[in-house]
């Protein structure tokens, strides 16, 4: 058998060693408890943000359905005006009209249904 002073010293020893290791995985612990909490913060505020982003896109959204309806009226009353008037469109607003696929005829029964 050891001697008791050994065995003592040796418990000691394991009993710090043990202790400063409890101490050591403590303040990991702090860390990273802090760490989470910087953490949810940013999370919280980058859900504020995507909150305000998804508000804006739905506006702006909202705004350019609205605006593009606009636009196929005036464009379907342009074209009922120029025909009821006989007047001639120019060509640049001839082009737009034939990239969109919009026909006078077609455009003039739209017009004259609003």
């Amino acid at each position: 058998m050891a001697p008791p002073r050994n065995t003592d010293a040796r418990l000691s020893a394991a009993l710090a060693k043990s202790s400063q290791l409890l101490d050591s995985l403590r303040a990991q612990l702090r860390s990273q408890a802090v760490d989470i909490d910087h953490l949810a913060a940013e999370n919280a505020d980058q859900r504020a943000v995507i909150k305000s982003l998804r508000v804006d896109l739905d506006r702006y959204q909202t705004t350019h359905t609205s605006d593009a309806q606009d636009l196929v009226r005036l464009a379907g009353r342009l074209l009922a005006l120029t025909q009821a008037t006989g007047l001639e469109i120019d060509d640049t607003t001839k082009a737009v009209f034939r990239r969109r696929g919009w026909t006078s005829t077609s455009r003039h029964r739209e017009a004259q249904k609003q």
